[in-house]
């Protein structure tokens, strides 16, 4: 781009160092031929005359180039203008697959808006291996994207920097959702949007489930470890708060149960007593 630009900007250069020089041999020409001796003389007003008429010449060619560079210039200048203008207002909406923190098996999936403006009449079309249309019945993965109302209606406004996330699938049960192969469809999504001004703009996100096969973790996401071990202590501890359960905590030796024993048996005999006497 930028040998391209110097390109044109030495044509015009070249052109009026070409006229000047072609002016000047011209003025030269002039001077020499009425400095030879000879009869043909020119005369002292008609030299000037020429020198006159060739300076006017010269500027006249110099301001047309000097009109047409100037042009050329705010051409540039308002292409340039109007290109930052639409840079500040453009918008760029993408699609994330990503494994949740419960489970690497679980999909999420997320639509955001990573561009400069705000994107309107956001519309998503699926298509197969051969970029032709795909529906639910060439490609079942479709049917799972269409479980998400906005893959079927579309959004009619993403904000800068927002996002929609929303649990897509299991592929435990992705197989029996597909009647195939796990890891066997292939989807390529085709994400149309505007502007605010209107401007119409295409993003593409394919998706090849081969790409997922063999993956496997270790142990787990630990902030989900930790978050489940806090939230089983609230719940035993609201337990003792609310007085719905007890602690299971042995604090007897063999000797206070012997002693329990004892006076529960003698609590006995007096109640028997008690009851023969009346």
């Amino acid at each position: 781009m930028a040998s391209q630009s110097l390109r044109y900007l030495n044509i015009p250069v070249l052109i009026v160092c070409g006229l000047i020089a072609i002016a000047i041999s011209l003025i030269l020409g002039i001077i020499i031929g009425a400095l030879l001796p000879g009869r043909a003389t020119a005369a002292p007003d008609s030299l000037s005359g020429w020198v006159t008429t060739v300076a006017t010449v010269v500027i006249c060619v110099l301001t047309i180039v000097l009109a047409i560079e100037t042009w050329r210039l705010r051409a540039a200048q308002t292409r340039q203008i109007k290109e930052l203008m639409l840079e500040s207002i453009r918008p760029n909406v993408g699609i994330e697959l990503s494994s949740s923190h419960v489970s690497m098996n679980f999909m999420n999936v997320k639509i955001t808006n990573s561009g400069k403006g705000i994107a309107k009449k956001i519309s998503f079309e699926f298509l197969d291996r051969q970029d032709q249309p795909a529906n639910a019945a060439g490609e079942p993965i479709v049917k799972v994207f269409h479980k998400l109302t906005m893959f079927r209606l579309g959004i009619q406004s993403l904000g800068i920097n927002q996002g929609l996330k929303s649990f897509l699938f299991n592929f435990i049960e992705l197989e029996g959702e597909l009647g195939a192969g796990t890891f066997t469809p292939y989807v390529n999504i085709r994400i149309k949007f505007e502007d605010t001004e209107g401007n119409k703009y295409v993003n593409a996100f394919a998706i090849d489930f081969a790409q997922y096969e063999g993956f496997s973790e270790i142990g787990g996401d630990s902030l989900n470890i930790l978050a489940t071990e806090v939230t089983s202590i609230r719940q035993q501890l609201a337990k003792f708060g609310t007085g719905f359960d007890r602690m299971a905590v042995n604090v007897f030796n063999a000797d206070d149960r012997t002693a329990e024993q004892q006076a529960q048996t003698q609590r006995i005999a007096e109640a028997k007593r008690d009851r023969a006497a009346s």
